[in-house]
Parts: C-alpha cells; structure tokens; sequence
C-alpha cells in the first residue's frame, strides 16, 4: 500500500500530544508526591535531633563491692552512659549530715563535679562520702543543656557495723572463706585498679592482706592513699609467697619491713595452739633481712613475724606461704590469720580540741581579733574627726560667730557629709574586710615524722556573699559544728571536686559565722620525746620542721617548765628533775606544789586570742581526769608563722593562723618501772 502523509502527520501529531499530556501528567504527579513527601520531611527534621539528643544512663556502686562501715566515709563510683550527642554538665551527690546523731538539725551535703561525656560514651566518676545518717536515701543527678537524670540509693542494705578487711591477692590463693567466718568484720576481695585513690575513702578498712601480688600497676594517687591510711592508724598484712621477686619491686619494698633474697623450707612451730611444740614440716618460707621493727616470731633463724609501725598504723610481715601446702591444708590457719589482724588503738576524743560558739563569742569580742573585721586606728581617727568639727561648730556659736540659721544647715550638712563618707569609706573601702578566717590547730606527735592536725575553723563574715575554701592534700575529715535543735535548716554545704583539690562553698550573710572542724595527717619533721628515768624527766625535742617553736612548756606532776624558743634546725637534751628545781634562767619552778596546784589555767601569754584558744579549746577540762594531771608528762609548743592548711584565694579575707604542738606521755610510777 502506498504511504500516504495525510494519515501520518497527524498520527505524529497525536502521538507528539499525547506524550506532552503524559510528560504534564508525570510532572503533577512529581509535584504531587513532593508535597505529600515534604511534610513526612519536615517532621522528621523536627523528630531526628530529638532522637539524636543525649540519653543519661547512671550505674553507682557503692562502697567496697556493695560494703561500707558505718559512720566513717567510703567511696561512690558512678558510672555514666551517653546514648547520643555530647553532653557537657555537673555531676550531683546529695548526702544528709547532722541529726539527732550529730545532735541538731538535718541538712544536705552537695559534692559536685563537672563531667563532659563524649557521643555513645561512658565515664567512671569517684567520689568520698560520709553520710551521718541513713534514713534518708543518696540521690544521684546529672544535669545539663543535653540530657538530665537522676537517681536515688538506699543505703542501708549496704552498711556493716564492724570496720572492713580488704584482700588483694592474684587468685585468692589464702583461704579468706574460712578467715571471714571468724571474724566479725567483713572480708571483701579487691583487684588494685579498685582500691580508691583518696585516703579520706579508706577510713573505714582496718586491715588491707596482700599475698603474691605486685603493686606495679597502682597509680602514684593510690600509693599516696595507702601511705596517709597507715599513717591515720590503718594496718597492712603482707603474707609472703613463692613468687618472692614480686616482694623485691620497690612499690611494694616501701611498705616492707624487710628485704626478701630468697625461699626456703621450713619447719614452723605455732604458738598459743593446744598442739604446741608440734613443728609443721616443709613449709615455704621467704628469706629476707629484717631492716626495720622488730621480730616477733623466729623459726630456725629466719625471721617469720615482723611488725613495723608506720605513723599510727602498723605493717605485718609474714614470710610463711598461707597459700600453698602444707600450710594451706592446716586447720588453725584461719585462727593463726585472725590473730594477726588484731584492732588498732582508737582515737582518744577526750583529747581533741573543744570547738563551740561559746569560745568563739570569746574570741570574737576580744580586742585582737576585733582589730582583725574592724580597723580600729581608721574609726579612732574618723570619731576624732567627727567631734573636732561638732566643736568647731560649738565654738563658733559660742562665740555669737555664725548665725543660727548657718549654724542649723552647718550642723546637718556636716552629719549627712561625715555619715555618707563614713558609709562609703568603712563599707567599701578603708581596710574592710569581707570576712576573717580563724584557723586554730593542735598537732599531735603520730610518730614516723607523721603529725595528726585537728583543727577547728572559724570564718566570719562582714558581708553578704559566698566563701569558697580550699582543702590541700591530707584532709582527712571535715565537719560543720552541729546546729542547735531551734536552728533554721539551709545550712548546706557544697562540695565542688576537680583540679586535684577539693572546694567548699559557704554562703553566709551579714555579720554571720561558720563554725568548721578538720582534721589532717601529714609529714612534718618535728619530734618530742619525755622519759623518766628514776626522779628525772628526760626531754628531747628535735625540730627541723622549718618553722621556729615558741613559749615551749614541760608540765609534769608537781613541775612546771618554762622552756623559751626552739629555732628551726635546732635540738634540745634536757634533764628535769621530777618536783623539784633545776637550774636555767628562763625556768619557773614550782616546789612543793601538788599537782592539783599547777593548773594550766595560770599560764598566760603575750596574744588575748593564744590565751583563749589555750584555756577554752587546746585545754579545756583543766580538772582531775585530764591525763596531764593523772601522771603523765606534757611539753607543748605555739608553732612560729604556721602554714596554712585551709586556703582561701581573696585578699579581702583576712587568715589569722594558730598552732599549738603537743605530746603528753604517760608516766610509769616507780613500782611500774
């Protein structure tokens, strides 16, 4: 059939409209689907940051797996979980101090930390608490522009009553199952990458065992830690091993009271068992030279029992293996370890410094501290001032000089003048202080160069604002005095972390005080020691603290001693005779008194403030059962310009300083000696 373009023009016609009509109709469906798209975009747009924003998970563990002694402080590890985007905020511990326990009003203790957790991260955050009461729960809270969560902990499912023993040992080789069932504390297993790094958390262990274990991988915070632990009265049993070139490391060669070369076999005899005299043979012991405390055991000429004191704690080296037989397999085992972990001293409390707003009115009315918040040379010249002119004026009306009218105006623009200069002089300016801080302590001879410091705080303020102390290395504990029953609760404090220092927070207003008290234990190379040797008294007192010791005293049953200044670097050897006179200008005797004669109420000194602190608070009961009225012997000495142990970055906060150095030894009689 012949092509005909008639019919073929306009089929390409219809076909040419047809795919335009399609190519429309593709295009209003395109935009169709966009718009019905652009909503479901819009939405999740809004939904994804949201999806995306950070999600806070709190995991606490509490103590030493789960365990803590009641009443002192132990550590709270938190760990945090970031599902999502970064998260920049504080860390918060709410604990609740005072009570009827502490005698007052219940009131929060905030600890603080600032924490940044990175995208889909975890971080491990430590913290030491002391709670004094548990009827309340812990609350745990983290807050920030990203994400905010909470959390709150009983603790009383936690607490023991008896102090904690730990153990760190490389697979519990020493049989601590049957050691636990006889001891009323708690045996808690530990790795050293969780013994805390604060010794403040460590205040509540009595023994720490450590048996074939290298102390390499602990970090130079922890060694610090055990170090003021011993120090403060902790006590630390080293159990021996095969494995005796891990006794030879110098981490663990610090605390070592001997120098391990060897093991051998051995035949050892126990003591104090119903089977004395019976010898266990072939046992493993170390061989090792004894370089300081002494031996308390011995078996074939080795040394197998050594104590050495460390401060106010004490270190027990026992060469036996506990872990491996025929040691291990014996039945007294667990007696024999549980008679070395016998409990240090307590503290005597009869001996701390008294501390209360009695003796502070005191303080704060005399005239030394009162030049301290007031500057007294600058208001004497001001009144002086004021009265020169109210004369002036007195004169001039007197003498029929000026007129009433002048005289009525001179009058009132003089008030209103001195009273706006006096304002602007004596509340911003003209010396004024914000506040002052009084820091009186009594440091007390813990031996090994070690002094336990308890000091009681005073800061009071002339202003309305917040205070932020700094506590340095070796703060052990820290309490607020007790607020009367009738006081108003509020009396938080904050305790901000970081930086390696620990920052308390204190608001006070106007014309209001805070009453603090802290304990701390650190080196200080000052030593004093009183001995009786028939009717004398030997005193030997070394200083080479760096800090000159003033009015020195030796107090004793019917003598009393002024010994004058000991300089820094310097030393004395003196002997006194007991009751009676000995030779020395600067020595006041006092024969033929009786003890209840020679009362430390007597004695004065040149400061008002020295005074008080001495007969209120370093000596407050002066009676029949103070120890240095029982037979004991007392020398003391007001430390020269001491450091202080509470910072304070303001320079309008005044720091006034005081230290005391005591030691009181008691007196064996002579049927004792």
């Amino acid at each position: 059939m012949p092509f005909s373009t008639e019919k073929a023009v306009p089929a390409v016609l219809t076909q040419a409209r047809t795919g335009r009509r399609a190519g429309v109709s593709f295009s209003i469906r395109r935009r169709r689907s966009t718009f019905r798209v652009l909503p479901v975009f819009l939405l999740l747009s809004i939904l994804l940051p949201a999806a995306a924003a950070a999600e806070i998970l709190i995991e606490p563990k509490v103590g030493f797996h789960g365990v803590f002694q009641l009443g002192r402080p132990f550590p709270l590890e938190v760990n945090l979980a970031n599902i999502g985007r970064p998260a920049d905020g504080i860390l918060e511990i709410q604990v609740w101090k005072g009570g009827a326990i502490q005698g007052g009003v219940p009131y929060p203790t905030f600890h603080r930390r600032e924490v940044f957790l990175p995208a889909r991260s975890r971080r491990t955050v430590q913290f030491t608490i002391d709670p004094d009461f548990l009827s309340r729960p812990l609350k745990i809270q983290f807050t920030s522009p990203a994400a905010t969560a909470s959390q709150e902990l009983d603790l009383r499912r936690h607490f023991s009553p008896a102090p904690v023993v730990l153990s760190v040992s490389e697979g519990s080789a020493v049989p601590l199952i049957s050691l636990g069932a006889s001891l009323t504390n708690r045996v808690v297993a530990l790795t050293l990458a969780e013994l805390p790094p604060e010794p403040r958390a460590l205040l509540g262990v009595s023994h720490l065992i450590l048996y074939d274990q290298s102390l390499r991988d602990l970090s130079r915070a922890q060694l610090l830690a055990l170090d003021d632990w011993l120090a403060a009265g902790g006590r630390m049993v080293i159990i021996g091993s095969l494995n005796f070139t891990l006794y030879q490391e110098p981490q663990l060669g610090r605390y070592l009271p001997v120098r391990v070369t060897g093991v051998k076999r051995t035949a050892f005899v126990p003591h104090g068992e119903a089977g004395k005299g019976k010898a266990i043979a072939d046992v493993w012991a170390q061989t090792a030279t004894v370089l300081r405390g002494k031996i308390v055991t011995e078996s074939q000429g080795l040394p197998v029992l050594v104590e050495n004191d460390w401060g106010r704690g004490k270190v027990i080296y026992l060469a036996l293996d506990a872990g491996r037989p025929p040691l291990s397999t014996w039945n007294g085992l667990p007696k024999f370890l549980q008679n070395l972990l016998t409990p240090s001293v307590g503290e005597n409390l009869s001996l701390r410094p008294q501390w209360s707003e009695a003796i502070f009115s005191q303080l704060l009315l005399s005239p030394s501290f009162i030049s301290s918040y007031i500057p007294t040379g600058s208001l004497f010249f001001a009144i002086v001032g004021y009265l020169a002119g109210v004369f002036v004026l007195s004169w001039l009306w007197q003498g029929r000089r000026i007129a009433r009218r002048a005289l009525a105006l001179s009058c009132c623009g003089w008030i209103l003048c001195t009273a706006a200069a006096g304002y602007l002089f004596f509340s911003r300016g003209g010396q004024v202080p914000d506040g002052v801080l009084l820091a009186a302590t009594v440091m007390e001879n813990a031996g090994d160069g070690y002094v336990e410091a308890q000091t009681n705080l005073a800061l009071f303020s002339t202003q309305l604002r917040e205070y932020s102390l700094a506590f340095g290395r070796g703060w052990m504990d820290l309490m607020p005095l007790a607020a009367p029953a009738y006081a108003q609760p509020g009396q938080s404090l904050v305790y901000r972390h970081g930086g390696g220092a620990t920052r308390v927070q204190l608001p006070l207003k106007e014309w209001g005080f805070k009453l603090l008290r802290a304990r701390y234990l650190e080196r200080l190379p000052l030593s004093a020691a009183i001995e009786r040797q028939g009717e004398q008294l030997l005193l030997k007192v070394k200083n080479q603290s760096g800090k000159d010791l003033t009015d020195c005293w030796l107090v004793a049953p019917g003598t009393r001693i002024a010994l004058g200044d000991l300089p820094k670097g310097e030393s004395w050897t003196k002997a006194f005779p007991l009751g009676g006179a000995a030779g020395g200008d600067n020595a006041e005797q006092n024969r033929g008194r009786g003890a209840d004669e020679l009362s430390l109420r007597e004695m004065t000194f040149n400061d008002k403030t020295r005074d008080i602190l001495f007969h209120a608070s370093f000596f407050p009961r002066d009676g029949a059962e103070a120890p240095w009225r029982s037979g004991a012997a007392l020398f003391f000495g007001w430390v020269k310009d001491p450091e202080p142990r509470v910072e304070i970055d303001d320079p309008r906060i005044r720091v006034h300083n005081y230290a005391l150095y005591r030691v009181i030894v008691p007196l064996a009689g002579a049927e004792e000696e």
